[in-house]
């Protein structure tokens, strides 16, 4: 049954061809690949195996597949010709399939090294060739690049600029360096889509209570030990996405009696203090226009498509349906899909 051959994405032309032939190889590889014989440790084999050999496989490769690509279709090179980044890769399949398709020079890149670290592992495993493991965030990769000499015609994401601390820093950071061409991103922080929206509101909710606003009473103690009850839950209020010197500078503001910057695009949004990691933006198209415009690069904005491998009949159905409403509709499907695309293009 694993060995047929499953459609990831229409074979239009050579490029699709060969992406979906590597794309069946690695859906084979992933379904009996077992990590529990590694160096990886036990949550990043519980990761793995939730990931991977969990119900989503099909379509994670599959909107990988879709990445590569568009992406590649864009730069009007041939895959041979293209050096591919995979931008806050964690343990997705997006690098994976980037080293097996053929790329002259395939990077994998996570914010915490401990993620190269499994990575690296498992390509061992698969014998997928990467040529470089980068941890730290987009300073990290400029820097990489700058001192290997490395142009990186694809800087490609799935489920990542939403979790950006600072999106007007990365783009701009982006387009100074000179080193790309093409930033694709997937996202299913979709601001248009009232289903998701509010999926997010009740996401950023929970972790908020749960985990965020915890850290910051904490850290805010620390900083001002003899903090009263009204000023700290004042604090912490202000501080609600808010990292690095945003988070002690608006602490030292506040009590200088000084106006304290806004958080852009806050909404609902919270993060980690301490890293800046998990921001969840979720902004708009005309947000996302704003942001990537303002440095220099053009900007396009379109709808993903709806996972159709569910386990039950009349959940495809629904899912086949939708993707049939988002092709009609157009340039104004995004309404209707469970994730965009945004892709920002160096002319």
């Amino acid at each position: 049954m694993h060995n047929k051959q499953r459609i990831f994405i229409t074979q239009v032309d050579d490029v699709a061809r060969v992406i979906n032939e590597k794309a069946n190889l690695l859906y084979r590889q992933l379904l009996a690949l077992d990590v529990s014989d590694t160096d990886i440790d036990e949550f990043g084999k519980y990761y793995f195996n939730q990931h991977h050999a969990g119900k989503r496989l099909m379509f994670s490769i599959e909107s990988s597949a879709d990445i590569i690509y568009q992406s590649v279709k864009l730069t009007d090179k041939k895959i041979n010709e293209n050096t591919f980044i995979d931008y806050g890769a964690g343990l997705g399949t997006l690098f994976l399939l980037a080293g097996m398709v053929g790329f002259k020079q395939v990077y994998f890149n996570d914010y915490f090294p401990q993620w190269a670290g499994y990575a690296e592992i498992i390509c061992k495993k698969l014998n997928i060739k990467i040529d470089g493991f980068i941890s730290g965030d987009i300073d990290a990769v400029i820097d990489y690049g700058k001192a290997n000499k490395v142009f990186y015609d694809i800087v490609a994401s799935r489920n990542v600029v939403e979790h950006i601390y600072n999106l007007r820093s990365f783009y701009q950071k982006l387009y100074n360096s000179g080193l790309t061409k093409i930033c694709y991103a997937t996202t299913t922080a979709n601001y248009h889509n009232l289903a998701m929206r509010y999926k997010h509101y009740f996401y950023h909710a929970r972790v908020e209570k749960t985990l965020y606003k915890i850290q910051r009473t904490e850290m805010i103690n620390k900083v001002r030990p003899n903090i009263s009850a009204l000023d700290l839950n004042t604090l912490v209020a202000l501080t609600r996405g808010r990292a690095f010197e945003d988070f002690t500078k608006a602490i030292d503001l506040y009590f200088e009696k000084k106006s304290i910057p806004v958080v852009e695009f806050l909404g609902t949004n919270t993060c980690d203090s301490k890293t800046g990691v998990w921001a969840e933006n979720l902004i708009s198209k005309e947000a996302y226009f704003d942001i990537i415009t303002k440095p220099g690069f053009s900007v396009t904005y379109t709808a993903g498509f709806w996972d159709t491998h569910y386990k039950y009949t009349i959940v495809n159905f629904v899912t086949k349906l939708l993707n049939r409403v988002i092709k009609v509709t157009g340039s104004k499907g995004f309404w209707f899909s469970p994730f965009v695309n945004v892709v920002a293009i160096k002319k």
